[in-house]
């Protein structure tokens, strides 16, 4: 067979362009007599176009249409939500732990200060406030109205020997979820349950607290240690994240949420960049109360800042 007589075979394959306006007419006077009549299925099966699937998309669209506005109705758009999932725990707080885990650790002298800037919002703001602390316990120092008080007692806790703890700690993640578990004495920034935490959840809370207390800490926070706990909070039950949480001073984080139900909901606010601790925040019976390191870090004398 020649290439003349194949392409004109070819061409006698391919179906006539249908009489779109022709078919619409029809439709329409189907629609009509059905509107008048006894409504039935009509056996009919509908008329299929051969000459691409995406005009016959249109034209059945465009009949539709025209049939819906010429009878006085409307087309709406059909909207599909788009179901978006808050992301994991497990997800979030692993990036945080490589983050921390990628940090450099700082190299601290004895007589060097830990330097913090917070707020509370614990029943109506207090003020902002700073202080100054030597890591060998041999100084304390706070700003009051603008001036500068020094004081040397040493207590019980000072930075050098929370650093010591910090050191010590395992930095496997379900170890170090045992260790704050099994603590002797509850250390929190803030308590959670009121009046009681369910029964069952006394050691998650209690877990949950310490490494709150402990991430405070940020400046003299080992990084495998920092890392560590980010790793642990995730193993915690009822740990989720909350997208464009606010601490107390209205800064948007990332909310790490413990969630009991009726007795509380704690939140550790992150920042959303490297992830470092920014405060807590207790929401229970519709109230909320909060505390939030807005500034820390180590400096050579008090009265500095980083």
């Amino acid at each position: 067979m020649s290439e003349l007589e194949l392409l004109k075979k070819l061409r006698d394959e391919v179906p006539e362009k249908p009489d779109v306006r022709a078919e619409e007419h029809r439709l329409l006077a189907e629609i009509r007599a059905d509107s008048s009549a006894p409504r039935r299925r009509s056996a009919r099966s509908a008329p299929r176009l051969h000459w691409g699937l995406s005009l016959a998309g249109a034209g059945a669209l465009a009949v539709a249409v025209l049939a819906a506005t010429r009878f006085g109705g409307t087309v709406e758009p059909v909207e599909r939500p788009v179901a978006v999932r808050p992301p994991s725990a497990a997800s979030v707080l692993e990036r945080a732990a490589l983050v921390a885990a990628s940090t450099e650790a700082a190299d601290i002298r004895p007589d060097q200060w830990i330097y913090m800037k917070e707020s509370q919002h614990l029943r109506g703001d207090l003020p902002t406030f700073e202080h100054w602390a030597r890591m060998d316990g041999e100084g304390n120092a706070v700003r009051e109205g603008g001036r500068l008080k020094m004081g040397k007692e040493k207590g019980p806790t000072y930075p050098a020997k929370t650093q010591r703890e910090l050191e010590g700690f395992p930095t496997d993640p379900d170890a170090l979820l045992e260790h704050f578990r099994n603590l002797p004495q509850e250390l929190t920034p803030m308590s959670i349950c009121e009046p009681e935490c369910p029964a069952g959840t006394e050691k998650d809370v209690k877990a949950f607290g310490a490494i709150g207390w402990y991430m405070k800490f940020g400046p003299i926070i080992p990084p495998d240690t920092a890392a560590g706990m980010y790793r642990a909070l995730a193993k915690i039950p009822n740990v989720t994240i909350e997208e464009n949480a606010t601490d107390g001073d209205g800064r948007k984080g990332i909310g790490v949420v413990l969630d009991l139900g009726a007795a509380g909901k704690g939140y550790y606010i992150l920042d959303p960049g490297d992830y470092h601790y920014l405060g807590v925040k207790v929401v229970n019976d519709g109230q909320t109360s909060a505390m939030s390191v807005l500034d820390s870090g180590i400096v050579d004398k008090p009265g500095q800042t980083p």
